[in-house]
């Protein structure tokens, strides 16, 4: 394997592990095994600077261990691809539209938690599920806006091109 495979494969690892570590700070919804979770911001920073491949991974992988390791195996393969969609969306449209990033991407993911929510609890889990997504990804987007810029013109300085 060259040096740069292993490069990238080493940073995939560091970012689903900082995902993963984002999601450990979280609050449990009583009466649901859902919870609120600081997650949100660690992946749309790292889909923004790093791109489409990167946040998918990273939001998917990070995730997904996480729900493994806090006690929701039944959550984890939702999780999966919930959050890697979102990720990879939000590093894709990025690119070109962060605005447009920062509203699909939660768009994804609220619809995909509502979804899988009401498919293992019930209708009634619905509004609990969403209600708690919608302030998940705002306090995601107002965590990573002012990370993206200051890292952003960190890497810029340093001549260093971020993508995956």
């Amino acid at each position: 394997m060259n040096r740069s495979k292993s490069r990238k494969i080493a940073m995939l690892s560091i970012y689903s592990a900082l995902v993963c570590v984002a999601t450990f700070i979280h609050v449990p919804i009583p009466g649901y095994k859902i919870y609120f979770n600081l997650g949100e911001g660690a992946i749309y920073t790292i889909a923004l600077l790093f791109g489409g491949i990167a946040g998918g991974i990273a939001g998917g992988l990070g995730s997904a261990l996480a729900d493994l390791i806090l006690g929701y195996p039944l959550w984890a393969p939702f999780t999966l691809i919930i959050k890697g969609t979102e990720g990879f969306v939000v590093g894709k449209i990025g690119r070109k539209n962060r605005t447009l990033a920062l509203m699909i991407g939660p768009a994804i993911m609220i619809a995909g938690y509502a979804s899988s929510a009401g498919l293992l609890y019930g209708m009634g889990a619905v509004p609990i599920e969403a209600l708690t997504d919608i302030v998940q990804c705002s306090v995601g987007v107002l965590v990573a806006i002012p990370l993206v810029r200051v890292l952003h013109k960190s890497a810029l300085e340093e001549k260093f091109n971020p993508h995956l």
